[in-house]
């Protein structure tokens, strides 16, 4: 927190004249809340407009609480008087104390008044822009932060894109519609390329995102903001090895630079975990407070099976009232792995209210189902749902996922059932419920909870999706499938599943090459043994056995159980080589 320590209190802090002699003359450039304006040892004179008594008191008193620290009590003494005194000095320290304790609705109030005595001060430009920002309205923000383009104020147009991801589709389009435009009239700035890029990037337009943050690049070579940029750019071209590379070059170059660095142990996760555990180990000595680099760094312990080093960081995280959940959590994983069954539930049950709490409740009930049967695992969710009656719906579809891996079908649709009683219009309940249904063979019923789910979200992918493929799994009404899952596909055209039904419902239209591509493309993305089991069907009736089998081995390897593998071969006639069989 900022200290205002200074002989001439908020008068030097926000490059005012001294308040007390009742002089307002506003300087020709006020200066930013960071860098107090140094007092001239020769003053200009300048005609005194005395203040009210009573104006006079109220500065005196935002004066001392400041002094204090009290900026709330401060900026309400200020913001009074900027209307009151319609004064541009006071008016400008009323914006940016409202800035400095992040009150937007002062902030507005207070530029507004600003620019209607100045419309041209780039500072009130800039810090109307930013606050606009931080109030998601990036729209109305972009013409104030091109105003100050050219001018001593640092103009963040990557703000503006951040703060545009929480807008409509549509709201998107014409944020990134303008913001071209802007670029257009100001090709060379390299703040401008900066929010550009990020837009594009956000909106995966990432080949053009990546060659305009480069132009950046070549310019600021150093520069953080786009350095993080390009490497989250390449990530999503999935050029890891290239994001890697530039991630080190930026660390080595900002070598205390967290975010940096972070992005970099999380890049290693994904190739090298003992290189990620070297950065994560670089972060907790750099940053020994910081709870959520211990926490990351305990949890690659626990990846690369280093326990003891793992416990002893989640233990000391037990006190963190950030982390302490996350702790407990990790700690009953710890204690199953090293089959503590016990010590495993004694800590679960002490995940408090967070996101770990649904989690380390699913985990206590597998214990009791594996250790003591279904019966007693149901009854631990129910005690859960008495317990945490605002989890009611989370708790019933965990019980509902346990009846499903158990192949209770029938207790399952009973189960949600229940639920939807109390909640007739929950989409998780329905659609949960449906897939009980499909598996029982109820076309009907099933169709009817997906019907209702669309009925009041026509664009549900995963309702689409799940309806097509039933459909088209179950019935001849193979048209109507590959519609439904054709309009899935536009809505998440990369979603395996997805491709995965659209491959089936090729197939039994006929079109084999059709099936093929998507059912590869799927299975390139997750060998989940359902689109296993469907692309070596496919492979295996255009004459490829081999390659079939090897699919479906892969598909047994990570689900030996798969019925719809074993129902497959069945189908087919097919034997597996027994010498290869998982």
């Amino acid at each position: 927190m900022m200290n205002f320590k200074h002989t001439l209190g908020i008068a030097a802090a926000f490059g005012m004249p001294l308040l007390l002699g009742a002089c307002a003359q506003t300087p020709a450039e006020t200066p930013a809340i960071a860098q107090p304006a140094a007092v001239p040892a020769e003053p200009e004179k300048r005609p005194l407009k005395p203040f009210p008594e009573d104006s006079f008191y109220d500065l005196l008193v935002a004066e001392f609480a400041i002094r204090r620290q009290h900026y709330d009590l401060a900026l309400d003494h200020y913001m009074e008087q900027a209307y009151r005194t319609k004064d541009s000095g006071i008016i400008a320290t009323a914006a940016r104390l409202s800035q400095f304790v992040n009150n937007l609705e002062a902030a507005l109030a207070a530029t507004e008044l600003w620019l209607q005595k100045e419309p041209d001060s780039a500072e009130a430009h800039f810090i109307r822009g930013t606050t606009l920002a931080r109030a998601r309205r990036p729209l109305d923000a972009l013409p104030h932060m091109e105003a100050v383009i050219g001018s001593s104020e640092d103009s963040n147009f990557a703000s503006l894109a951040a703060s545009a991801l929480a807008l409509s589709e549509n709201q998107q389009k014409a944020f990134e519609t303008q913001i071209r435009a802007m670029l257009a009239k100001h090709p060379d700035n390299t703040n401008l390329k900066t929010g550009v890029a990020l837009t594009l990037q956000y909106r995966n337009q990432e080949e053009e995102a990546l060659l305009l943050i480069r132009e950046v690049l070549a310019v600021a070579p150093l520069d953080i903001h786009a350095l993080l940029i390009e490497t989250r750019v390449l990530q999503q071209l999935n050029r890891i090895d290239e994001a890697i590379e530039r991630l080190r070059f930026a660390v080595d170059q900002h070598p205390y630079h967290k975010r940096l660095r972070q992005n970099l142990a999380q890049l290693y996760t994904r190739s090298d975990i003992f290189q990620a555990k070297a950065q994560y180990m670089v972060l907790h000595n750099q940053f020994p407070e910081d709870s959520a680099i211990q926490l990351a760094l305990a949890l690659v312990n626990r990846e690369i099976g280093e326990y003891d080093e793992a416990i002893a960081l989640l233990k000391n995280l037990r006190t963190d009232a950030e982390q302490k959940n996350h702790a407990l959590y990790f700690l009953g994983r710890i204690a199953e792995q090293r089959e503590q069954w016990s010590q495993a539930r004694e800590y679960y049950g002490q995940v408090g209210i967070g996101e770990q709490l649904i989690p380390a409740l699913t985990r206590l009930a597998a214990l009791d189902n594996e250790h003591q049967g279904l019966a007693s695992a149901r009854r631990t969710l129910t005690e859960a749902r008495q317990r945490f009656p605002q989890l009611r719906t989370q708790l019933y579809l965990a019980e509902s996922d346990l009846l499903f891996d158990q192949r209770q079908y029938k207790e399952g649709y009973n189960l949600l059932t229940s639920a939807l009683d109390n909640d007739p219009s929950n989409t998780n309940l329905l659609y949960a419920r449906s897939l009980f249904s499909e598996r029982q063979r109820n076309l009907d019923l099933m169709e009817r909870d997906l019907r209702v789910i669309l009925s009041s979200d026509p664009d549900n992918a995963t309702a689409l999706n799940a309806l097509g493929y039933s459909l088209a799994n179950l019935t001849d009404r193979l048209t109507e499938a590959k519609s439904l899952i054709s309009k899935a596909l536009q809505l998440r055209p990369d979603d395996p599943a997805i491709q995965d039904s659209y491959g089936w419902v090729a197939y039994r239209l006929g079109d084999m090459t059709l099936a093929r591509t998507y059912l590869e493309r799927a299975y390139a993305q997750t060998q989940d043994h359902e689109i296993a089991a469907h692309l070596g069907e496919v492979l295996w009736l255009l004459g490829e056995q081999q390659q079939a089998i090897s699919v479906w081995q892969t598909g047994l390897r990570d689900t030996p159980d798969s019925l719809i593998i074993n129902e497959t071969l069945q189908r087919l006639n097919v034997n597996l080589p027994t010498a290869e069989q998982p």
